[in-house]
């Protein structure tokens, strides 16, 4: 399989810019001489490679303090991050993409579903997130009309109608393991956002991620849990659950979801979903749960990407029978990013 991290290679100086003194004054080299310098050039080589790596790779990681429980951090995380920024990035997973590292990213999604039960339905989207000229970096625009900031977007299926979303986002602070950020919109709605990051093994690592927010009359809180486990460069699997609580009627909110994603090629993935969402008010009982094959490529251009999702989904509101029906989705998506 081919290596999914590209390095540019080195530029090599010349003696064209040398006067005709300078060169003059130069012995003419010997044959050992030569030797030499054919011995040294693979070595200054080799260095400018791997300092060209560690400048273009995302996933290195160099912590304040040179501990040894800081350097075993920066190995895991670094050895970690190999296969899952790249599935990230491939899939799109906001709930990692909106870290402070995250750069320009500009979506416009196109769903086509099949409802077995209810028919044919059509719903288009545009997501954007990128920063204002002349601004500081750590200031970002957001647009979002797919729900997004709702911690349970990533369990909804197709049909879900999210919130229409405008705001700003403040990368307050992101080292090492920790980022925090504040997120301000127009509904007025105001959000801090805490995350701690951290590797148990080289192929595990886990996610903290608490979020507080004040919306008009209405003050809640959710908390988001992540385990994720590399298999090796073409499997991770990722365990996601959220617990949600507002101060208003509708109590606790709980969700989890499995992923497993497989890598095909660099144009080529699979993404296997379960999910499960529930209410404890007015009724506890499980709202939706859903089974889902996301097979993602792109095409043509390299920000064209189709998805087709087959899935089965089992979903319920008050006072109505439960709903069993099979789904499937066509995904026509425009995407630009600068991750």
């Amino acid at each position: 399989m081919q290596s999914r991290t590209q390095v540019n290679k080195p530029v090599v100086a010349s003696n064209a810019g040398l006067s005709l003194e300078q060169e003059a004054m130069d012995p003419e080299p010997t044959e050992q001489d030569a030797d030499a310098q054919e011995d040294v050039e693979p070595v200054k080589e080799k260095a400018s490679l791997d300092k060209a790596e560690e400048a273009l790779d995302p996933c290195l990681t160099h912590s304040a303090d040179n501990t040894a429980f800081d350097q075993a951090f920066d190995y895991l995380n670094t050895k970690f991050c190999q296969p899952a920024i790249w599935f990230d990035s491939f899939f799109v997973d906001d709930r990692t993409q909106e870290d402070a590292r995250a750069g320009t990213l500009v979506r416009w999604t196109n769903d086509f579903s099949y409802y077995f039960k209810e028919g044919f339905k059509y719903r288009a989207n545009l997501n954007a997130r990128f920063n204002l000229p002349g601004v500081n970096q750590k200031l970002k625009v957001i647009i979002d009309s797919q729900g997004e900031d709702d911690p349970f977007a990533f369990l909804k299926g197709p049909d879900d109608e999210g919130e229409r979303d405008i705001g700003l986002r403040y990368d307050w602070y992101a080292k090492d393991r920790v980022s925090f950020n504040i997120k301000a919109n127009f509904k007025p709605k105001l959000e801090a956002r805490w995350r701690y990051t951290y590797p148990i093994s080289q192929g595990t690592i886990t996610r903290l991620t608490q979020k507080i927010y004040q919306e008009k009359k209405v003050t809640g809180e959710s908390t988001e849990f992540d385990i994720e486990h590399s298999f090796d460069e073409d499997f991770l699997l990722r365990w996601s659950v959220v617990a949600q609580y507002e101060n208003r009627d509708n109590g606790w909110e709980f969700g989890s979801s499995v992923n497993l994603y497989h890598y095909i090629s660099s144009k080529q993935a699979l993404n296997y979903i379960a999910s499960i969402y529930g209410v404890d008010t007015p009724y506890h009982y499980v709202e939706n749960a859903r089974i889902a094959i996301t097979y993602r490529q792109n095409f043509a251009r390299d920000w064209l990407f189709f998805e087709i999702t087959p899935e089965y989904n089992w979903s319920k509101e008050i006072d109505t029978d439960r709903l069993d029906q099979a789904i499937i989705t066509f995904r026509l998506e425009v995407m630009f990013q600068n991750i």
